[in-house]
């Protein structure tokens, strides 16, 4: 009686309640209940394409292309492990929203055709994908529901190339910060080292400190793999942004410490030395920050220990 009083309930709301099954591969209920989590996917596939060409011809978003993967598999990991029922809307609310969305996304790629390297229609489509997104679980399945793949979402994010105002001033910045605190190292070191706007001088000598030197792509990449370890170990807000400074301020460290062995190869042992040493030693400071990165991600993982108070009630035995 009470689930004949649910299902008319659900008719007349024009929402249909599905239960997810134990075993969603022999369910049709199950995996009807699986199409607004595809639907959210979707979603972020005309943003990716867009984004794919600073995948390919960018300087800092290599990266890019573990995104897509990673986020498709951590959206079906939460979708499974969240427990309740999935609500399917109404078709004709679906078939209008597809009529909003659908040709302002067509406008945008069309934008993004002509100059593929316009990064405002890119912004906008991943825009549009997070708020369809979001929306879409909300209305199957809750708001509460919908703000657990924030993680996701900004993942997602990370995959579009920043706008170019806030890029340049991070790289800017990153480069500024990096050639004054290598100089005073050289100083406290006894070496009279000179700082020429992006560039340090000892005496004839002269090293340039390149946008690709200034660590804008290692804080790039920590800053996506911070939502990636955020939502893989389900990280809350407090630790996930206590890991992203601490990946930011070890990738900062890590990158200022190669620029003073570049520039210490290049005063004492010549250009020869300097380029055979660039490479690898790019390598080796992106291994130990990637190391660091994921010791610590592992130890905000941990758990916190708390004390298990036992009471333990004396009786006395009657006499």
């Amino acid at each position: 009686m009470e689930d004949s009083r649910s299902n008319t309930a659900g008719a007349i709301s024009g929402i249909h309640p599905l239960k997810i099954s134990s075993h969603p591969a022999a369910d049709p209920a199950a995996v009807a209940g699986r199409l607004p989590m595809l639907g959210a996917v979707a979603l972020w596939i005309p943003a990716m394409i867009a984004a794919s060409y600073a995948w390919r011809h960018g300087d800092y978003y290599d990266y890019g292309w573990f995104v897509p993967p990673a986020a498709l598999w951590l959206t079906i990991r939460r979708w499974q492990e969240t427990p309740g029922d999935v609500k399917l809307p109404r078709l004709g609310w679906v078939l209008a929203a597809v009529a909003l969305l659908l040709p302002w996304i067509l406008v945008l790629r069309v934008l993004g055709y002509a100059d593929p390297s316009w990064r405002l229609p890119i912004a906008l489509l991943g825009a549009t994908a997070a708020l369809a997104s979001h929306g879409l679980i909300a209305a199957s399945r809750g708001w509460r529901i919908s703000a657990g793949f924030l993680w996701i979402t900004l993942l997602w994010m990370s995959a579009l190339p920043w706008p170019s105002v806030v890029e340049s001033g991070i790289v800017r910045h990153l480069t500024e910060a990096v050639v004054v605190a290598v100089a005073e190292v050289f100083q406290i070191s006894g070496k009279p080292v000179e700082v020429l706007g992006d560039r340090l001088r000892l005496h004839a000598l002269t090293v340039e400190v390149t946008d690709g030197c200034s660590g804008v792509r290692s804080f790039q990449s920590f800053v996506m793999a911070t939502w990636f370890f955020a939502e893989l170990q389900r990280l809350p807000l407090s630790r996930t942004l206590t890991l992203l400074a601490c990946a930011c301020g070890i990738a900062f460290v890590v990158n200022m410490g190669r620029t003073y062995l570049l520039a210490h190869i290049r005063f004492e042992h010549g250009l020869e030395a300097f380029e055979r040493a660039h490479d690898w030693l790019g390598l080796l400071a992106f291994a130990i920050s990637g190391l660091a990165f994921y010791v610590l991600s592992g130890r905000l993982a941990v758990p916190d220990r708390r004390a298990v108070v036992r009471t333990v009630q004396l009786r006395q035995n009657p006499s």
